[in-house]
């Protein structure tokens, strides 16, 4: 796993990755879909969305992982095509994370995490 607070794995298309809520991920995010990371955040939970939100948040979140560490970043179709397989709006809940975590300090990020793995341990 990344060194960098609020970065995350997912699959999609059979293989993982890992997202990475970088200031130049929501750059790319915001030149993509030209919506604020608090317009998309309220458009999420509205479910208002527009049909680019979803897959921007995830190939923007690629974006940022892999421009840091030189890897190849798949293009923003491939990305969509490869959500839509599943269905893109089984990706909400990944969006969302990307989109909080993109406007949170890393502190609130370190609080959250820690909060998710003692609820984890909880189950265990």
């Amino acid at each position: 796993m990344s060194k960098w607070k609020g970065t995350f794995s997912i699959s999609l298309g059979g293989e993982d990755y890992i997202l990475r809520p970088s200031f130049d991920a929501i750059c790319e995010f915001y030149e993509k879909t030209e919506v604020t990371p608090q317009e998309a955040q309220e458009q999420l939970l509205n479910g208002t969305q527009g049909p680019k939100i979803i897959p921007a948040c995830i190939w923007a979140g690629i974006y940022g992982e892999r421009s840091l560490n030189g890897g190849k970043i798949p293009s923003f179709t491939v990305v969509g095509e490869l959500m839509r397989k599943n269905g893109i709006k089984d990706y909400t809940v990944e969006a969302m994370k990307f989109i909080t975590y993109s406007m949170s300090a890393d502190d609130i990020i370190e609080k959250i995490e820690s909060k998710v793995d003692e609820e984890e341990q909880k189950k265990s």
